[in-house]
C-alpha cells in the first residue's frame, strides 16, 4: 500500500489530510487568497498586536519537539522570512502559506501557516 503524502510538505502524511485538488465548481466558493507582499503584511501587522495572534495545531507542536524549533524560532520566521505562493487546503476551507527564513541559531526552517486577517489569527500547522 502507497503512503499517502502531504500535499503541503510532500512528507508522509500523519494528518491524513485531502489532497489539495477540488473540482473546478468547488473554487467558485473560495474566498480569493492573499499575494505573497499582502500575507507578508497581514502576518507581520497580526504579530505586532502580540504573540496571542499565533495557535499551533497539535501536528506543529509534534513537529517542533522532533525537530528542535519553538516559539520564537518560527515568530523569528514570521518576521523575517519570506511568503511563498498560496495553496488551499480543502479539509479547513482556508489558504495556506510557506514562510521560508532561518531560526535563532541561523537554521533554514520552513514554516506552513493558516492566515485569516479578518480573525486575527495565525495558525501554525507544521514546520520543516
Amino acid at each position: 500500500m502507497a503512503a499517502i503524502v502531504d500535499a503541503l510538505t510532500g512528507e508522509p502524511d500523519g494528518l491524513n489530510l485531502k489532497s489539495s485538488m477540488v473540482d473546478s465548481d468547488d473554487k467558485v466558493d473560495r474566498p480569493p487568497p492573499l499575494n505573497s507582499v499582502e500575507a507578508l503584511e497581514a502576518i507581520r501587522s497580526l504579530l505586532e498586536g502580540g504573540s496571542d495572534a499565533i495557535s499551533f495545531a497539535r501536528h506543529a507542536r509534534e513537529r517542533g519537539r522532533a525537530r528542535r524549533f519553538n516559539r520564537r524560532d518560527i515568530e523569528h520566521v514570521l518576521r523575517s522570512g519570506t511568503v511563498g505562493d498560496a495553496r488551499w487546503n480543502d479539509r479547513f476551507g482556508n489558504w495556506t502559506y510557506r514562510v521560508r527564513g532561518t531560526d535563532l541559531d541561523g537554521a533554514e526552517l520552513t514554516v506552513v501557516i493558516a492566515l485569516d486577517p479578518a480573525w486575527a489569527r495565525i495558525t501554525i500547522i507544521t514546520g520543516f
